[in-house]
């Protein structure tokens, strides 16, 4: 029993280290998209950086920040964006 909480204990102390990772339907969501655009950026090399954790594909929320900052929008370039 003391094991299991000090194994506890230590797994909630990493995870404070460790930033959450993102799901495919998570950065869908933030991004306002399907679950299939997503997975399509990724087989064409297009979106954001990924991780790959077994089988599974994980995001970092400052990679989908970086990303979301380079693509192009439209309407008036402003002073701040230094044009």
């Amino acid at each position: 029993m003391a094991a299991t909480k000090s194994n506890k204990q230590s797994i909630a102390a990493a995870s404070q280290l460790v930033e959450p990772l993102l799901t495919e339907a998570e950065v869908a969501d933030i991004c306002g998209l399907s679950t299939a655009a997503i997975r399509r950026w990724r087989l064409l090399n297009q979106g954001p950086r990924y991780i790959k954790v077994g089988a599974a594909v994980r995001y970092r929320l400052e990679d989908i920040r970086g990303w979301l900052a380079t693509r192009p929008s439209g309407g008036e370039l402003t002073p701040e964006a230094g044009q």
